[in-house]
């Protein structure tokens, strides 16, 4: 069993707080795909939502870690296969205490 890092432990507690977070994203992925992209950028999706969410908390938008942006893409093409590829991902590395393990 691996044990989860501190970005993923955070990552966890930020979809707590945010439960639309990823049903949004992937509405906004879905979108793209139907106007004829077959990849589009996560971190373009983050920087739209952070625009679309500023007039309703009152600053500048959803405040999610930019280091949550790799944690998000899985997590959206893994709840919607549809969107299987549709973001490019790097192999994580391993962390300290999981050695050989990629996740």
């Amino acid at each position: 069993m691996t044990v989860p890092g501190k970005l993923e432990l955070q990552w966890h507690a930020c979809k707590k707080q945010n439960p639309f977070l990823i049903p949004k994203l992937a509405e906004m992925a879905f979108e793209l795909k139907s106007l004829g992209h077959d990849r589009y950028s996560i971190n373009g999706l983050f920087e739209a939502l952070r625009w679309e969410t500023r007039h309703s908390t009152g600053d500048f938008g959803l405040k999610v870690n930019n280091n949550h942006r790799a944690f998000a893409a899985r997590e959206v093409m893994n709840s919607y296969p549809e969107l299987e590829g549709f973001f490019a991902l790097r192999k994580q590395k391993p962390r300290p205490g999981n050695w050989g393990q990629i996740y």
